[in-house]
């Protein structure tokens, strides 16, 4: 049922996504439903290396007598990280119904200095403002979980003027990727099966959208990165504007492998603070987050091939504003 209403809404997105209001009320359905579900949240939980990063950094950077917001809090787990160094209070916002969850299991854990708040943050008001804004607001292309439009209204709103955002600080990178045989998606005018060809489709080639060119997969997927990852973007939450993000980027990089590119890598680099990184490269670490490939048309390369791609993003926590293209090659 929940997944027939989720695919009703989406009909209706698609004819009013013009509108501001529906695509926002569509989003918080969606995003609300997804994140109810125990199967998303344990995956996140069993990140190891997602839960260890946000300890370390809610255990060194939240003071005893502090007023902490979670943002997005989910089953609760950043606030019950937050709870061990005795603040004065912390303010749980979720809007969905997996906050019950959360409660329940504070009260399992006798924690009692968590007020659990069942709206959206942007609803979110008190009387004392934060001292840190705790969040993991965050999709696996940084942006598609409204990150920025959520954090900097809370931000503007209700942090101190000297408070802090854990994590504040992002990089994303963008790099031409080779996925291993089994997992390559060739476009449907690339393939030819049993002598079969689909190449009478090569006109949707002019028109591709993110939702049929982006591609999820898991980093054990990914064969090599055929260059150096190139740094597209560097931002800190507690100081950006949304209008500080670059939407444009033309790229030029050296191939250093011989190999087939199947499309551009998105990563980012989640840093927490100076000792405190997570990064979501597939060659170097695996998290809960897929890796999305912007797929391109297959092309060979050679070591010493100068490779150039562009990427924008009008919005970029709307993917249907999402465009990519492989400009040349030697």
């Amino acid at each position: 049922m929940r997944q027939l209403i989720l695919n009703s809404l989406g009909k209706i997105y698609n004819k009013v996504k013009s509108s501001e209001y529906f695509s926002k009320l569509y989003y918080s359905v969606a995003n609300s439903s997804y994140f109810n579900s125990f199967l998303e949240q344990e995956k996140m939980l069993a990140d190891k290396g997602r839960m260890d990063a946000y300890h370390k950094a809610i255990t060194a950077h939240v003071k005893k007598d502090d007023v902490v917001i979670d943002l997005g809090t989910g089953t609760g787990i950043l606030s019950f990280f937050a709870s061990k160094n005795s603040p004065k209070k912390i303010y749980a916002v979720e809007h969905g119904a997996i906050i019950e969850s959360a409660k329940k299991i504070a009260a399992h854990n006798n924690i009692s200095c968590i007020e659990f708040v069942n709206t959206n943050s942007k609803d979110f008001t008190s009387d004392e403002k934060a001292d840190i804004i705790i969040h993991e607001q965050i999709g696996a292309l940084l942006f598609d979980e409204n990150m920025n439009e959520n954090i900097i209204d809370l931000r503007d709103r209700m942090l101190k003027p000297e408070g802090k955002i854990l994590p504040g600080k992002f990089e994303v990178y963008l790099v031409p990727v080779k996925l291993k045989k089994n997992y390559t998606v060739p476009f449907i005018w690339e393939q030819e099966i049993h002598g079969i060809k689909y190449d009478c489709f090569d006109e949707l080639k002019s028109d591709i959208s993110a939702g049929y060119g982006i591609l999820y997969t898991r980093p054990e997927n990914i064969d090599c990165f055929l260059s150096e990852p190139e740094k597209i973007l560097f931002f800190d939450m507690e100081t950006m504007s949304d209008k500080d993000i670059q939407r444009h980027f033309s790229i030029k990089s050296k191939i250093t492998k011989d190999s087939e590119c199947n499309g551009l890598c998105f990563f980012f680099d989640i840093i927490f603070d100076n000792e405190n990184k997570l990064s979501t490269n597939p060659l170097t670490s695996s998290t809960h987050w897929n890796i999305p490939i912007l797929r391109t048309e297959s092309m060979h390369f050679k070591t010493g091939d100068e490779i150039k791609y562009s990427f924008e993003w009008k919005d970029p926590a709307d993917l249907s504003t999402y465009k990519w293209k492989l400009l040349s090659s030697n």
